[in-house]
């Protein structure tokens, strides 16, 4: 039987996804479509461009090392927001980060592949700021049903899809294209799932990570700005309708931030254990 993978925001959390797709392919069980967030958008993206699952564990192996190098602070913004506001200037300053050395890195692992090359169905939302809509960019087009406040696109590189929909708010810049200020997907929508089953996938195994996140003792801008997202996020969830066939919800350990990329390595392997302890059942559904 085919399925699709439908994977929820959550920082560092999203490793989890990088295991649950070892798991899945080490039973002989490979998705054929693929939705995400955020985090999970990255993944989704990544896998959809052709990008195995062996070598994304090695990828998040490389960035639980090297991954802060990754982070462009905008020091020119930040240096300007003080004065502006207080002489009243209106101030650019849009985010923490800039997000371009991360969008170049993505760029590189796709080889700027468009969404309409990528080998399976793929759908990776964020959120215009201009219209107030979700932005389903995806591979096709055909069999797209529509959605309110949805708006599907086909026109886009995985690298601007994933570079946008990991944009939270304040931390990272938006992404700007084709006059639209794109921003985290889970502004709307931080577990797929209706998006993947609208593009026409029918059976849905659902990855959630996005839930009980404790907030670090030492607060931090990127902290409290990335814990009030996921704590709408879970409010919003709460009141979507949803039609997965089966979701797993991985034991993850305690993190100290969303961003501590140390961290990735045992978030990856607790998405592995989850999977591979719910394989029965998911053989049972899936296969």
């Amino acid at each position: 039987m085919s399925f699709g993978i439908a994977l929820a925001g959550g920082g560092i959390r999203g490793a989890a996804h990088v295991g649950v797709l070892l798991a899945l392919e080490e039973n002989g069980l490979r998705p054929e479509s693929a939705a995400g967030t955020s985090a999970g958008g990255i993944v989704a993206g990544l896998y959809a461009a052709g990008v195995s699952a062996a070598r994304l564990k090695k990828i998040v192996l490389e960035l639980s090392q090297s991954g802060p190098s990754f982070f462009d602070p905008d020091l020119t913004g930040l240096a300007s927001l003080i004065p502006n506001l207080l002489f009243r200037r209106t101030s650019g300053f849009s985010g923490l980060l800039k997000g371009n050395r991360l969008e170049r890195y993505l760029y590189r692992l796709t080889e700027g592949k468009f969404l309409s090359e990528s080998h399976m169905r793929i759908v990776i939302p964020s959120v215009d700021l201009c219209s107030d809509s979700t932005i389903a960019c995806t591979n096709t087009l055909k069999g797209v049903r529509p959605i309110r406040r949805v708006r599907w696109t086909d026109r886009m590189r995985f690298s601007d899809a994933m570079r946008a929909t990991s944009a939270v708010p304040a931390v990272f810049r938006p992404k700007i294209i084709d006059c639209m200020c794109l921003v985290d997907g889970g502004v709307t929508d931080v577990l797929p799932i209706d998006l993947l089953l609208a593009a026409g996938e029918r059976n849905v195994l659902a990855v959630d990570v996005s839930e009980d996140y404790e907030m670090p003792k030492n607060l931090s801008l990127i902290e409290v700005a990335s814990h009030s997202l996921a704590i709408m996020e879970t409010r919003l969830r709460e009141c979507v309708t949803r039609g997965e066939k089966m979701i797993l919800d991985p034991d993850l350990p305690e993190t100290d931030g969303l961003l501590n990329l140390s961290q990735m390595p045992m978030c990856m392997e607790a998405g592995y254990r989850a999977a591979q302890r719910a394989m029965p059942r998911i053989r049972s559904l899936f296969a």
